[in-house]
């Protein structure tokens, strides 16, 4: 007999586990873009946004084995667990002060305490004991960290510190007791009882920072995620792992091995969205406006003085014109790193330019002290601004990378990379006894095939952190730097790589098969199928070279198009490739040329 209850819970279950995630992008956009001050200010503005959407689901194509443990294999996948472990570790670090990682550390560190203790009650207790110790852990760790707090940390820092580790804490708990381990399933959790820790850990982190800190409650959102994630990923996990590793084994576990369905990147949405619900039903019109940080760039300043124009403001028109001009000459200096100038009027001052750039420039900042400047002089500003705007584009173009560079680069870098797996898949296929389908379904090859796209792709994310630079990039003279020439941050790191993962997955997962079909095919021609080996291996290949040639091309052409030369990673990441051999000197050198603007640039 059906079970009514049971149909209908697994049914909401169903819909809501398609439906919500989406449901949650939606949100987590129009915060960012309705509400860009308050969704910047709370860590979750548009580049956030491509982390965890676009971003988050081309790294969940890849996973990090790295530990092996009674026959299985744990690894991490980046999408759906590693990339929500570093945004809520930089988030919490925000919201701890964001000056020293001292205190991010030990806030992490008594967590890894509390959860080492938790993780060896469960190995060697059971049932009754464990569900009591668990919690009864946490209390001791939460209640020490309150009585024993360092008085050297101030007193705000201390207070958000010691609230994120109770919450973290609470999430913990209850994602321990809404979970369970399935041994060949892995760890799961029914609906709605997934629910319950992420909404309460925002909707508790939300009211505290606007009630008990007195901050905008937009500056609790960081905290929910962070002590969602966390609390999952330690909870359901960490906890819930010892019960797997039973039977025969031989299977890979990967920590938010589901990607951007996974309970560890869900919770951390979870708790945004039931954060910002609370800030729309409790705190709506309260909120204080929040300045716009952002700078505006020398197109934005041309487009707002040819809208005054039009609106018959030609003071306005005038000034945006001069800022507009002043702003192009600001971003040439600093791409090339030139000296900056204490006068705006002599913005363009010792750049490489002809010299009558200069006087247009001297004459522009001229017009907008006229009082009140005419139609004519405003129109006049909105043309010349416009020549200004595209001559720094020019000039700024020189020291981005070249396209050619760049696909060298990356050349250099896969065949880095891609080289010692093959040698690795080689080595397999002639090692390993069985067919090559019994080979193929077996988890030493698949381990060596996820491992090179796991750790292909940390290659590529850790050099541009730690180096800003590749070997490729390196041996080729290119730097990734964010816009104030900066190494890019972690988040950025993962970002503006995210979409190499596609890349690194198409050549492991094609390209590991082609290597053992074409291995095996001279002593067994077909499989126990009947495939002709040689023929699939050749498939194979086919397909990886069609999509290399591709996806080089597709980027090449968006390097081409683009003015600052970025491909998609670094437009959502905010990141250039710069060429560090491009360095033009002062205008008045004999092998500077007279650069003159190329064309005209509507306004529009």
């Amino acid at each position: 007999m059906v079970d009514p209850w049971v149909l209908t819970n697994d049914v909401i279950g169903g819909v809501g586990s398609l439906a919500l995630t989406p449901v949650l992008w939606v949100g987590l956009f129009l915060w960012a873009w309705t509400r860009p001050a308050e969704a910047r200010a709370s860590g979750f503005g548009r580049m956030t946004f491509w982390l965890l959407l676009p971003g988050a689901f081309l790294c969940s194509l890849a996973d990090a084995p790295f530990l092996g443990w009674a026959g299985d294999v744990l690894a991490i996948n980046l999408g759906g667990a590693l990339i929500p472990i570093v945004l809520s570790i930089v988030l919490l670090h925000r919201e701890l002060g964001g000056s020293r990682w001292g205190l991010t550390a030990f806030v992490v560190l008594l967590l890894a305490i509390e959860s080492g203790v938790q993780f060896g009650v469960v190995v060697v207790t059971s049932g009754l004991w464990s569900v009591i110790l668990v919690p009864a852990v946490a209390g001791v760790v939460v209640l020490c960290a309150v009585l024993f707090w360092p008085k050297s940390i101030p007193a705000e820092a201390s207070s958000r510190a010691q609230t994120f580790l109770a919450l973290v804490s609470v999430a913990l708990i209850v994602t321990y007791f809404t979970s369970a381990s399935v041994p060949g399933t892995g760890i799961v959790s029914s609906f709605p009882y997934y629910l319950l820790g992420p909404w309460l850990v925002g909707v508790v982190a939300t009211w505290v920072a606007a009630s008990v800190w007195r901050v905008p409650p937009f500056r609790g959102l960081g905290i929910g995620y962070g002590t969602a994630t966390l609390g999952t990923l330690l909870g359901a996990d960490l906890l819930r792992e010892p019960p797997l590793y039973v039977g025969t084994g031989g299977e890979l576990l990967a920590i938010g091995g589901a990607g951007i369905l996974d309970l560890v990147y869900f919770s951390g949405l979870m708790a945004v969205g039931a954060g910002l619900l609370l800030i729309a039903v409790r705190y709506r019109g309260t909120l204080a406006p929040v300045p716009v940080e952002t700078p505006r760039s020398p197109e934005d300043f041309l487009r707002s003085a040819a809208a005054r124009l039009d609106q018959g403001d030609p003071a306005g028109s005038v000034r945006d014109a001069v800022t507009a001009g002043q702003s192009a000459a600001a971003r040439v200096r600093s791409i090339f790193q030139f000296p900056g100038t204490d006068d705006p009027k002599d913005a363009w001052d010792g750049l490489p330019v002809a010299p009558y750039v200069v006087h247009d420039y001297h004459n522009l900042v001229s017009s907008a002290s006229l009082s009140p400047p005419s139609h004519a002089d405003a129109r006049r500003g909105v043309v010349m601004a416009t020549q200004f705007v595209r001559l720094g584009r020019d000039l700024s173009r020189l020291r981005f990378a070249a396209p050619s560079r760049r696909a060298w680069a990356v050349a250099v870098d896969l065949s880095l990379v891609t080289f010692p797996a093959i040698v690795l898949w080689v080595a397999l296929a002639v090692r390993l006894p069985g067919s090559a389908d019994v080979v193929l379904s077996g988890l030493p090859f698949n381990l060596a095939v996820f491992a090179y796209i796991g750790y292909a792709a940390l290659y590529f994310v850790v050099c541009d952190r730690l180096f800003g630079a590749t070997v490729g990039k390196a041996l080729f003279h290119l730097n990734v730097t964010d816009r104030s020439l900066a190494r890019p941050s972690w988040l950025q790191a993962f970002l503006r790589e995210a979409p190499k993962a596609l890349i690194l997955f198409v050549i492991g997962d094609f390209g590991g098969p082609a290597v053992l079909f074409l291995v095996r095919s001279s002593s067994a021609p077909l499989s126990t199928l009947g495939i002709d080996l040689a023929v699939t291996s050749a498939v194979l290949i086919g397909i990886v070279v069609i999509f290399l040639v591709a996806a080089l091309g597709i980027g090449g052409a968006q390097l081409l198009r683009d003015s600052e030369r970025q491909r998609l990673g670094d437009r959502w990441a905010s990141t250039w490739v710069l060429d560090r051999r491009q360095v033009i000197p002062a205008w008045g050198a004999t092998q500077t040329p007279a650069l003159v603007p190329s064309g005209p640039v509507p306004p529009g």
